[in-house]
């Protein structure tokens, strides 16, 4: 608790040993229950109104309840209440002297008092309580669509931002923060909130409900059942809430500086994320924290599938495999290029001997203009993407923001470019067949020629099997490659990639294709694949009669082409 806790458990232990050295012989006989004989009925509430009304079970569980109702209320007298006599009521900064201060010179201190945000008979600690509940309180003067309005100014997805953590996290001076996960349970509307105790209860009976994720009962909840509660929650129409909590609470209500900038929580790294819990509601409101295994929170599938911290909450051993795709995409071309070096007077004495060129014009201007800006936005999204995913050791582009930013401007121009692709090879050339789908004898054979080609024959300086043609552009690897690429790989990344956006109406697919981390993991699987090809694609474009003859064919759309001295000259088109 620290200094501040410190101080107010002694003030309150001054108060309480007070009241029971100098407090009137009639009054030292009142206590708790007797008040509650009276306070504790809801009747009481249509005689003087809802403010006299004291839950018992929820004050049972309340820090005031070992200070007792007379300590704050000490002037009531043992005939109370037909004496007549208004009780007194204890100000807050008796016994939350160092609270009091702090909040007095915060942006809140001039506008609310202390029982206007606390419940002097419900009060607890952060941790009993949710940050929903929390968050409930701030919106009694803070409405819900102003807030959210205001936030959407400048903060990206700032609806999300709301729903995963309590205001208190940003707008404090809180620190040591957590993720606590509550269990929301799906309404008839299709809409999730917080279970409450009685639909929990009569899922686990005799139990407790925390054997509804700690199924062998030893107050710990490990990666294991947590992946076992996931699974099965679906099919129950319930989920996990995550939502990133502070340990260790202050009331210093400022704007402060550094909230406004995304890298205090996003470029945290993954030991931000390794303390998590799981909350559970009591009869009486209280919520009670069972710890889960260290790291969980990081688990790509079942472990928390909706819970999802961009540049936070990745999984180790999605990045590496991620990492191996790209180094594959980076290692093999250099070591191509480093036998294609050793080899070069081989086959510079061979293309000495070539027969003729011919002149070909293979690449009409609406696909040139698509390819580049195509291929500028891939880049965009590959060295973007590195920044977003590992922020704390990357930064290109001054900010966090700037970075995510930029990624899904450049994804939404990859989105429309595909959209354009199709429309142009399909609806205006009527060539996406005969260009991107190889024929059964380019299988059959096509394949494995050009494969011998670029592993073998081309450093012996041998021609190239295929000659490209306005009508058959590409060689048989070219094409199974493109159409993996073009009809798999870039759709997956494009939808997964709009999910990640956090558009309202999608929302709910993301729940039901297994929620926001399984699709986080297809996104970057996806991409990695996308990002290993690009350094494969850039490589093989060098490997024409020079190395920039390819480049200089999807700039200016004319290509030569080698053919043997007997063969017939092609026609230009």
């Amino acid at each position: 608790m620290g200094t501040n806790g410190t101080d107010m458990a002694r003030r309150c232990f001054l108060a309480v040993l007070a009241t029971l050295l100098f407090a009137p012989a009639s009054f030292g006989a009142r206590d708790n229950s007797e008040c509650l004989e009276c306070h504790g009925e809801q009747s009481i509430i249509q005689q003087g109104g809802a403010r006299l009304y004291v839950d018992p079970l929820k004050f049972a569980d309340t820090s005031h309840k070992v200070v007792g109702c007379t300590s704050c209320h000490d002037s009531v007298t043992g005939r109370h209440p037909e004496d007549g006599t208004k009780p007194s009521h204890a100000t807050c900064k008796e016994c939350h002297d160092a609270v009091a201060k702090e909040y007095a010179q915060s942006l809140h201190g001039r506008n609310a008092a202390c029982a206007d945000c606390h419940n002097p008979h419900r009060a607890r600690k952060p941790a009993d309580v949710s940050g929903v509940e929390i968050n409930a309180v701030c919106s009694r003067c803070h409405l819900p669509p102003a807030t959210l309005k205001s936030h959407e100014k400048w903060l990206p997805q700032a609806g999300r931002h709301l729903h995963a953590m309590p205001c208190i996290t940003c707008h404090t001076g809180s620190k040591g923060y957590y993720i606590n996960l509550f269990v929301e349970k799906e309404d008839r509307k299709g809409a999730f909130r917080l279970a409450t105790y009685d639909e929990l209860a009569r899922l686990t009976g005799e139990n407790g409900i925390a054997s509804l994720v700690d199924t062998n009962g030893d107050n710990y909840i490990s990666l294991l059942e947590l992946r076992k509660f996931n699974k099965k929650a679906r099919d129950d129409g319930m989920r996990l809430r995550g939502m990133m909590m502070p340990e260790v609470m202050t009331h210093s209500y400022q704007i402060l500086d550094n909230r406004w900038d995304c890298t205090f929580c996003h470029v945290s790294g993954t030991k931000g994320l390794q303390t998590s819990f799981v909350s559970f509601p009591g009869k009486n409101g209280v919520y009670s924290r069972v710890a889960v295994e260290k790291g969980a929170i990081l688990d790509v599938l079942y472990g928390t599938p909706d819970f999802y911290m961009t540049g936070a909450t990745r999984s180790k051993g999605v990045s590496i495999i991620g990492g191996l795709i790209i180094a594959c995409g980076i290692v093999i071309p250099l070591g191509h290029g480093f036998i294609r070096f050793l080899t070069r007077r081989k086959r510079e004495h061979n293309h000495d001997q070539a027969a003729h060129e011919v002149i070909v014009y293979l690449q009409p201007t609406p696909v040139r203009i698509w390819h580049w800006i195509h291929a500028l936005s891939i880049v965009t999204l590959c060295v973007t993407g590195v920044q977003i995913r590992f922020p704390e050791v990357v930064n290109l582009f001054g900010s966090y923001r700037a970075a995510v930013t930029l990624h899904n401007v450049a994804g939404v121009v990859v989105a429309l470019s595909m959209v354009y692709w199709i429309l142009y090879y399909v609806v205006i050339s009527h060539a996406i067949g005969r260009i991107y789908f190889p024929t059964g004898d380019e299988v059959r054979h096509g394949l494995i020629r050009q494969a011998v080609f670029y592993a073998f024959n081309y450093f012996r300086g041998k021609p190239n099997p295929f000659h490209a043609t306005p009508e058959n552009k590409f060689n048989a690897l070219q094409k199974t490659a493109y159409l993996v690429i073009m009809l798999v790989f870039m759709p997956l990344v494009i939808v997964t990639g709009f999910l990640l956006l956090d558009i309202q109406p999608l929302r709910n697919m993301l729940f039901l294709l297994g929620g926001i981390k399984l699709i986080d993991g297809l996104h970057f699987f996806a991409a990695c694949c996308l990002c290993a090809f690009t350094f494969f694609h850039f490589y093989l474009t060098t490997l024409g009669p020079t190395p920039f003859s390819e480049i200089r064919t999807m700039w200016t759309g004319w290509e030569k082409e080698e053919e043997p001295e007997e063969s017939e000259p092609s026609t230009a088109k």
